[in-house]
């Protein structure tokens, strides 16, 4: 483990007369908490609006990849960990690759249960099904809660 990832984190030792000095350093609990409560900010996410400005989601999108990404940065993610970021990862470039190649147009509206635009509609629900998916798995693993709630049905 790199310093500072584990329980504690040694960061000065005084002599002569002894002493130990410790911070200490962040869990992959706690990247994990701080990646839910992140997410449940994200509207793309929770909040079924009735119209959605296609540029906004991408940029949403592309910002929660970044950070998604950064949390390899500061510390050591096992394995488990790095596949559940890999899966949001992958869902983010999944809905990228579907809105991208698409001429949607600037605004696009719900029509009841679902988005107006068949193709928006499509990448919109796998993109939040995939998160819905993955963030299950991650309250489960690390016996933390996403306060959010994705809906079914957009």
């Amino acid at each position: 483990m790199k310093p500072g990832f584990g329980k504690y984190e040694i960061n000065g030792i005084s002599f002569p007369f002894g002493g130990v000095s410790w911070n200490r350093g962040k869990t992959e609990k706690d990247y994990f908490s701080y990646l839910l409560f992140y997410l449940e900010s994200k509207r793309i996410l929770v909040n079924p609006i009735y119209m959605e400005i296609k540029e906004q989601c991408i940029g949403s999108v592309l910002e929660i990849r970044k950070v998604i990404t950064d949390l390899t940065a500061d510390g050591e993610i096992s394995s488990n960990g790095k596949g559940y970021l890999r899966k949001l990862i992958n869902a983010c470039n999944t809905y990228l690759d579907a809105v991208n190649e698409l001429d949607l147009p600037h605004l696009i509206y719900k029509d009841g249960s679902r988005w107006e635009d068949l193709s928006f509609d499509k990448a919109m629900k796998a993109f939040r099904y995939s998160f819905r998916d993955v963030i299950k798995q991650i309250e489960q693993q690390y016996n933390i809660t996403f306060e959010g709630s994705i809906p079914d049905e957009y």
